[in-house]
């Protein structure tokens, strides 16, 4: 599967708040994974030796980088950038000592702590939305012209894009744990968390309250359930 033109993310209702945010100048038609930055488009700087490992299959060894806005495992073959594909047989990926699972038809989330009460892993998705600037007196307009527009459907909604227009471009963070059925549970907040291990709630709110625990930070969502597995 060949690296393809980036399709433009639908603005979605955020659950977690904890992002990174990048306003470049398109027009209709402009792969944007040429035109933003390398840090808000690679999780790493550079494609780096990392290892694939299948279901039944030989490991795959390669140069590879997760590519967070098209939600991509990415690999460089011959100077050219392409997909990695067939997730269905995938493990697991490792790149610098860091594991990445399969998340839906293409995603991958990483692993950031994997304790015997459970695994806190991370999404990291990419989102693209006309950017507004403010006016006098507090109005808000278009900070490009808007008399010719392209239409882009994608996930069964339609983005309007100016022939040249601001975007911002906007990485998102969702933290879930993961227990031994392999369960995705999404941490929204305290209350999310708490449910994962009842017998420990007032100890959690304990914890959270004396530590000042932000849900959106992947640091302080270690420590929690580092402190949960004691």
């Amino acid at each position: 599967m060949k690296r393809c033109v980036f399709l433009l993310f639908v603005l979605i209702p955020l659950i977690v708040s904890a992002q990174k945010k990048e306003i470049v100048e398109a027009a209709s038609g402009d792969d944007l994974t040429k035109m933003a930055s390398v840090h808000m488009q690679y999780l790493f700087p550079e494609f780096s030796t990392g290892d694939v490992y299948y279901l039944g299959m030989p490991k795959g060894t390669g140069m590879l980088n997760y590519n967070m806005l098209t939600g991509e495992m990415q690999f460089m073959e011959n100077g050219e950038v392409r997909a990695l594909d067939n997730l269905k047989k995938v493990i697991v990926v490792t790149i610098n000592n860091r594991k990445f699972y399969p998340f839906g038809e293409k995603e991958f989330v990483e692993e950031l702590l994997s304790t015997p009460k459970g695994q806190l892993r991370v999404r990291r998705k990419g989102n693209v939305a006309q950017h507004s600037k403010k006016e006098a007196y507090g109005t808000s307009s278009s900070v490009s012209s808007t008399t010719s527009y392209s239409s882009i459907n994608t996930e069964g909604q339609q983005y309007k894009l100016a022939v040249r227009e601001n975007v911002m471009i906007t990485l998102n963070y969702f933290y879930y744990l993961v227990g031994s059925n392999e369960k995705y549970v999404l941490i929204r907040n305290q209350k999310a968390f708490t449910k994962q291990f009842p017998e420990y709630k007032a100890q959690i709110e304990t914890f959270v309250k004396e530590h000042h625990i932000d849900f959106n930070s992947e640091d302080d969502l270690k420590a929690l359930l580092e402190y949960c597995s004691k």
